[in-house]
């Protein structure tokens, strides 16, 4: 599978019922995984097989799986792996995190999303107005993208909040992923490719760093106005959305953006969000 065959897939997901209900972040991101796991596992899957005969380390790999991992990463920092059970990381009956080090660092990911909300804005937990939508708006998750046995292992956080200013409420989320080398490498396919929404692009330069910055949403899908998207030298990702309405929430929007491209930029580049492995 392809590239084009994953957004394809992807598409398929968002159209399989018409009319299609609000998305919610958290079921658009599990679709697209599920089907860039399984070719992630096949290609991966062979690499490793190759490493493991080329290098004569066939028992070694066995004894020791990081290894592996770390042929795949080669010099530099490698991420801590995750002790698996059968199928999930122990302690866990899905893709997320509930408790333990990955949840943490979710949580730690809305901390600082709250953190940068400017002055004469909050940040409150409200909830969904909209009832296909379940819970409170304000939330955070930590995911593993990657399958068991594969290199190098991949996790996902995501945290989002509401921000309110003279009764209008907005939208604010931020996306980390640890190094995954499915990620496009040129700064705007990497925001074009954020929730495969696509959209005019352009380079902003934050101190030397190039960020991705879709200017405006064209998938008709009522999620995002504006985003930015950051790959650090170390290969993590860094995508912050924002919109003046949020999508179920029910709440009349924001009379305008919280942040300008340039702001949002500079925010995708701060090292608070990079959360590692």
């Amino acid at each position: 599978m392809n590239e084009q065959d994953l957004k394809r897939a992807f598409q398929d997901v968002v159209v399989a019922s018409s009319p299609p209900p609000p998305m919610d972040p958290g079921t658009a991101l599990d679709a697209a995984r599920e089907v860039r796991a399984r070719r992630r596992s096949s290609l991966v899957g062979a690499a490793v097989a190759v490493l493991v005969v080329g290098l004569g380390i066939g028992s070694a790999f066995a004894m020791n799986p990081k290894l592996g991992r770390q042929i795949m990463t080669g010099a530099g920092n490698v991420l801590p792996s995750s002790v698996w059970g059968l199928k999930w990381p122990v302690g866990q009956t899905d893709r997320t995190a509930t408790n333990g080090p990955q949840a943490d660092r979710a949580a730690k990911l809305l901390d600082e999303l709250k953190s940068v909300v400017p002055a004469g804005y909050e940040a409150p937990q409200l909830p969904y107005q909209d009832p296909s939508y379940v819970g409170n708006m304000q939330r955070a998750q930590g995911q593993v993208s990657s399958d068991r046995g594969q290199t190098p292992e991949v996790w996902q956080y995501l945290a989002q909040t509401p921000v309110r200013k003279d009764g209008g409420v907005g939208w604010l989320l931020v996306q980390v992923s640890t190094p995954d080398p499915e990620l496009p490498q040129d700064p705007c396919e990497l925001a074009e490719d954020f929730w495969h929404m696509g959209g005019p692009c352009r380079i902003h330069d934050v101190k030397g760093l190039r960020v991705g910055v879709v200017q405006s949403n064209p998938s008709g899908r009522g999620q995002f106005d504006k985003w930015a998207s950051y790959r650090a030298q170390d290969g993590s990702t860094v995508t912050i959305a924002q919109d003046d309405a949020y999508a179920g929430g029910g709440y009349p929007a924001l009379g305008g953006p919280v942040f300008t491209e340039q702001q949002l930029a500079e925010l995708a580049t701060d090292p608070r969000f990079r959360v590692g492995g």
